[in-house]
């Protein structure tokens, strides 16, 4: 079983100034291996859009939602197959430490354990979270870094660009936004979707 001191820094770990810390140091390691795609062409690497459809935008669109549901199917695979029966043992271990102290409410100990049981489940959940939010930040990343799929890919045009130097960094904050925009999930994209092919509607006939 877990003790108090190892819950303790483990919640430090998991608090939002942790995730905050944990997600700008992938980040910024990101940067670093784009700039090194970027510079070896890795990063101009393109996937052939037009069978999705004849308008980039939108095709580019669409890919990024199809690779997103992709992405959230994985990452709940992870979640069932190596963190869904720790985290229903912790639950258990929480239901029934809140029965007993139901029996007993002025047993000090029993309330002690069924807080400290309410600790463990709320911050197992959220390492949960940040595993499953680091995991799809670093597969949107790699992705953007192969050049299989990049946000700001279809806007690049090299002539507009001063260096290479300027490609690079480009590049790099192109990654690491597709990363973010990956990791993000599929909330709110069929929105974002449907105002993309009303401002862009596909050529008829």
């Amino acid at each position: 079983m877990i003790t108090k001191e190892e819950l303790i820094n483990q919640m430090t770990i998991n608090t939002r100034k942790g995730y905050l810390y944990s997600i700008l140091k992938l980040s910024c390691v990101f940067f670093l291996i784009a700039l090194i795609a970027s510079h070896y062409g890795f990063t101009t690497l393109t996937t052939d859009l037009t069978t999705v459809s004849d308008n980039t935008f939108l095709a580019q669109v669409t890919f990024i939602g199809f690779v997103i549901a992709i992405n959230e199917r994985i990452i709940e695979a992870f979640k069932r197959t190596f963190r869904r029966r720790t985290s229903e043992e912790y639950s258990n271990e929480f239901i029934s430490a809140k029965e007993a102290l139901a029996k007993d409410p002025n047993n000090v100990e029993l309330a002690s354990t069924a807080k400290l049981w309410r600790s463990i489940v709320n911050d197992y959940s959220s390492e949960t979270g940040r595993m499953c939010l680091i995991a799809s930040l670093t597969v949107g990343c790699i992705l953007a870094s192969i050049g299989a799929v990049r946000i700001l890919g279809g806007l690049e045009n090299p002539p507009q660009f001063s260096s290479q130097a300027h490609v690079m960094f480009f590049d790099a904050v192109d990654v690491v936004l597709t990363g973010w925009v990956i990791s993000g999930g599929s909330e709110g994209w069929t929105n974002f979707l449907s105002n993309a092919q009303k401002l862009f509607p596909q050529n008829k006939g």
